[in-house]
């Protein structure tokens, strides 16, 4: 749990860095939104997977 936080709040930090910095063109902007979404769409997802697997595990256990 530690490290999923750690890592988020790496993301968040970075997200926030990238709007300090007005040197990017509009397309790189628009690209770093693009992946850092699209990453943290992935890692919910996988997440919830993670969930549901470990319900139906302890539903067949228990």
């Amino acid at each position: 749990m530690k490290l999923l936080l750690t890592v988020l709040s790496l993301l968040l930090c970075s997200a926030a860095q990238a709007h300090d910095d007005h040197a990017l063109n509009a397309t790189f902007h628009e690209f770093y939104h693009f992946a850092f979404y699209s990453l943290l769409a992935l890692v919910v997802l996988k997440g919830i997977q993670w969930g549901v697997k470990r319900l139906q595990k302890q539903s067949k256990e228990g």
